[in-house]
């Protein structure tokens, strides 16, 4: 209740009828909308995919960039290009140190292949895709041959199973003792 008292006051003003108009001070009031005859939120496309792609692009671009940059520098300050020296004897370079560029070098090592590997595995591809196509044309070649000879395919062989055999000969040999000695 004491609450209440303290608040009449302050309500005493709202309630307060105005002269001329009939009205109280809450009713005479009206909204005003201050330059409100034009938008204000002009509607426009989007740019967030394109202000995310310029910071994802800038972002990856710098992280490989600085890097990169600061790893061909240390390279080529400080270990500098190959020199030619005489070859020990016995001593067979491998294909990595014939590059001059320290970069080279280590990419040819670490990244990709050596010639020579790619040289083998290619002729073994080239060989095994021969074999494949001198059995298909040996294939064809005994397809037309049954076909001329008006033979049937029988150019496989079964091997038997020796205790099948095995068992075969003792069954034979028991059945031979039991009715020959009836």
């Amino acid at each position: 209740m004491v609450g209440m008292s303290l608040l009449r006051p302050s309500m005493r003003q709202l309630f307060i009828r105005l002269p001329l108009q009939k009205k109280s001070v809450l009713q005479s009031q009206i909204s005003v909308r201050n330059a409100g005859h034009e938008r204000k939120m002009v509607i426009i496309p989007t740019k967030f995919e394109w202000t995310q792609f310029k910071n994802d692009l800038h972002f990856y671009f710098l992280l490989g960039l600085v890097p990169m940059g600061l790893l061909i520098t240390y390279a080529n300050m400080f270990i500098g290009p190959a020199e030619l020296s005489e070859i020990p004897e016995g001593y067979e370079p491998k294909e990595y140190e014939y590059y001059q560029s320290p970069i080279k070098r280590w990419m040819a090592k670490y990244i990709f292949e050596e010639p020579m590997k790619e040289y083998e595995r290619s002729l073994h591809t080239l060989h095994v895709e021969g074999e494949r196509r001198y059995w298909n044309m040996l294939y064809k070649k005994v397809k037309v041959l049954m076909q001329d000879r008006l033979d049937y395919r029988g150019w496989y062989w079964v091997d038997a199973d020796k205790s099948i055999m095995d068992l075969q000969k003792e069954l034979k040999e028991y059945n031979d003792r039991v009715i020959g000695n009836k």
